[in-house]
């Protein structure tokens, strides 16, 4: 008796091994916030259309991982929340810009740090490039900025903030969301 579902398993999995393995979004923050040493491995991107096919990104990294709602949430406004989905203060870290095009370096960096049960050693940043290079520095930048592009790089940095110590060493490597969101950094535009 012929059996059809060995017939059709062969094909199947000979298909499955020649298919490509989906990329999963995967990030490491070595960084060092008012002094404390800092681990976060959750991390999430959006972007934002800023005139036809130019986009600004936002990477949003985290100790902690993020809950389905706040990922919604985050692709629609770019806006990298200090809070858990409970409420609960999280120890984060965002860069918002304009990456470097052809003809222009990207001018400005925006950063956010936030340290979980210390309030007082949250900060704020633009980083002027190439003026502050010596403070931030896109180390690599590769891929495709847009809708299902993939991304991936090196940003470092640091300094001192009210003899405070800050300092970050982030690598990534992101699919993008499908849909730009609704808001982000305008890139002077």
């Amino acid at each position: 008796m012929f059996n059809t579902h060995r017939c059709l398993f062969l094909p199947a999995f000979l298909l499955a091994l020649s298919a490509p393995a989906l990329a999963q979004d995967t990030c490491s923050v070595k960084a060092v916030f008012a002094g404390k040493p800092v681990t976060m491995k959750h991390c999430a991107a959006a972007i934002y259309e800023v005139r036809d096919d130019y986009y600004s990104v936002t990477l949003w990294f985290s100790d902690t991982p993020f809950a389905d709602t706040e990922l919604e949430t985050f692709h629609m406004n770019s806006y990298a929340v200090d809070k858990t989905a409970d409420g609960k203060p999280r120890t984060m870290m965002h860069f918002a810009f304009c990456p470097a095009t052809k003809s222009a370096a990207t001018k400005s960096v925006e950063t956010s740090v936030n340290l979980a049960g210390n309030f007082m050693a949250s900060r704020q940043w633009v980083f002027d490039l190439p003026k502050d290079k010596d403070m931030l520095k896109i180390e690599k930048l590769t891929g495709s900025i847009a809708p299902g592009g993939n991304v991936s790089g090196r940003i470092t940095g640091g300094k001192l903030s009210d003899g405070l110590k800050y300092s970050w060493e982030a690598d990534f490597q992101f699919t993008l969301p499908a849909k730009a969101a609704a808001a982000g950094p305008g890139c002077g535009s």
